[in-house]
C-alpha cells in the first residue's frame, strides 16, 4: 500500500508539473543558430561521445579530447554571461547554453556520487585508480568554469524564471514534458546547481578523500586491475546514460517547441565546430593505435626467457664473440685494408709501408716471418677471404711499421 501511496502522489506532482501547459500556447521563439544549430549540437555530441570511448579503451590518450571538451564548456558558460548581461537571450536560450556549459561535468558527477558512497577508499576510487594525469592549471580551470556555470544556474532557477511573466510558454524535458516556468522545474533546477555549489565547497575545504595508494603487491595488483576495469565498465555505462538524458534534453525542445533555423548543415559557422571535434577524436584514436601497435612490436621483439643450460652455452658464445670483436678491431686498426678494398690500392701505394719495395730491392725471406705466414695462410684460405680472420689478439699478418 506505501508503494501504491508513494505512485499515486508522483502522478500526482508530475501533473502539477504540466497542469498549465494546455492553458497557453507556444512561444515558439526564433531559432538561434548561432547558439544551438545542428552543427554546434553535434559537435558537443561528438565530443561527449568520443570521451566515452576513449575512457573505455584507452585512458591515456584522453587529453585532447579534454581540452576540446573543457574549451567547448567555457565558451558556452562566456557565452552564457554575455548574453544575459546584454539581456539578449531568452529562457530557452539559456537553457540550452546552461545544458552546454554543463554536460561535461555531469559525466562526472556519478563517479563523485561513487565515491562518497564508498566512503573515499583509495582501493575503490575512480580518480586513484586512472592513468589519467592533469596538472593543476586543468584542475583550476575546469573547477572555474563549473562553478561560474552552476552560479548562472542557479541565478536562473532562482530569479530568473519565478519573476518571468509571459503570455506564452516553453516547453522542456525533465523525465518528460514540462513547463519551463513551472514550479517543480524551477525548484528541482535550483536544488540541483545549489547541491553541486555545496558539495564543491564541501570537497574543498573539508579534504574528507584523496588518500593515495602507497603499498603495492602482487595479490593487491591484481585486485586493483579487476576493480579498474569493474569500474571502467560501470562508468561506461553511467556516461551512456547521461549521454542519451542530455542528447534527448537538448533534441526534444527544439523539437516540442517547433524552433526553426537550426538544422541547415551547410555554413561553415556550423561545420567547423564538428569537423574540428571529429578530428580531435580521430587524433585520439590514431594515437591509441599506434601505442598498441608499437607495444606489440615490443612485445615481438623482447628475448625468450633462457634455460640454465641455454645461459652457460650463450655465455660461454657470447665471451667467444667478444674476443672475435676484439680481433677484428685490432685487425682493421693494423691493417691498411680497412681503408682500402681487397686488391684496390692507388697508384704508387705500398700496401705493408716497407721503402725495401719502393726501392727495389729483392725481399729477404728470413727478415719477416710474419710476412711468409700471410701469403702461406692466403694460398690456403684464398675460398674464404671475405670471413672474419680469427687470428687471436697481439698476433697480426705482417710486421707492425
Amino acid at each position: 500500500m506505501a508503494s501504491m501511496s508513494w505512485i499515486h502522489n508522483f502522478h500526482k506532482s508530475y501533473r502539477y508539473l504540466s497542469m498549465d501547459m494546455a492553458s497557453q500556447g507556444l512561444c515558439s521563439p526564433p531559432g538561434r543558430p548561432d547558439i544551438y544549430g545542428v552543427g554546434v549540437r553535434a559537435a558537443f555530441y561528438t565530443q561527449w561521445f568520443g570521451t566515452l570511448i576513449m575512457e573505455y579503451i584507452s585512458e591515456s590518450d584522453l587529453s585532447d579530447l579534454r581540452f576540446i571538451g573543457l574549451s567547448s564548456s567555457a565558451a558556452a558558460s562566456i557565452s552564457l554571461v554575455i548574453g544575459i548581461a546584454h539581456n539578449v537571450l531568452t529562457p530557452l536560450d539559456i537553457y540550452f547554453l546552461l545544458l552546454f556549459g554543463i554536460g561535461f561535468f555531469l559525466f562526472l558527477m556519478p563517479l563523485c556520487i561513487w565515491r562518497v558512497i564508498t566512503r573515499c577508499q583509495p582501493h575503490l576510487d575512480p580518480f586513484l585508480l586512472t592513468n589519467e594525469v592533469h596538472g593543476t592549471f586543468y584542475y583550476l580551470v575546469a573547477l572555474t568554469i563549473l562553478m561560474a556555470t552552476l552560479s548562472m544556474g542557479t541565478r536562473y532557477y532562482t530569479v530568473f524564471l519565478p519573476h518571468l511573466s509571459r503570455d506564452c510558454r516553453d516547453v522542456v524535458f525533465m523525465l518528460g514534458q514540462v513547463n519551463l516556468e513551472s514550479k517543480g522545474y524551477v525548484i528541482v533546477g535550483a536544488v540541483f546547481c545549489i547541491g553541486v555549489l555545496s558539495s564543491i565547497g564541501g570537497f574543498i575545504f573539508l579534504k574528507t578523500c584523496c588518500t593515495p595508494i602507497t603499498h603495492s603487491s602482487t595479490r593487491n595488483r591484481r585486485n586493483r586491475a579487476r576493480i579498474v576495469w569493474r569500474l571502467r565498465k560501470l562508468r561506461l555505462l553511467s556516461g551512456l546514460m547521461i549521454f542519451t538524458l542530455l542528447v534527448v534534453a537538448i533534441e526534444l525542445p527544439i523539437l516540442w517547441n517547433h524552433v526553426q533555423g537550426v538544422y541547415d548543415f551547410a555554413t561553415i559557422t556550423q561545420l567547423l565546430p564538428f569537423v574540428f571535434s571529429i578530428g580531435i577524436f580521430l587524433r585520439s584514436w590514431a594515437l591509441y593505435a599506434s601505442s598498441t601497435n608499437t607495444r606489440d612490436g615490443d612485445a615481438r621483439t623482447r628475448p625468450r626467457p633462457s634455460t640454465p643450460s641455454s645461459s652457460s652455452s650463450s655465455s660461454s658464445s657470447s665471451s667467444s664473440t667478444g674476443e672475435m670483436v676484439n680481433v677484428v678491431r685490432i685487425y682493421r686498426a693494423r691493417s691498411p685494408r680497412s681503408y682500402y678494398p681487397y686488391g684496390y690500392y692507388p697508384y704508387g701505394y705500398n700496401p705493408y709501408g716497407y721503402a725495401q719495395y719502393q726501392d727495389g730491392n729483392p725481399y729477404d725471406d728470413n727478415d719477416d716471418y710474419y710476412h711468409d705466414n700471410y701469403y702461406y695462410n692466403n694460398d690456403e684460405n684464398s675460398s674464404e677471404e671475405s670471413q672474419v680472420p680469427r687470428w687471436p689478439p697481439g698476433v697480426y699478418y705482417s710486421r707492425r711499421p
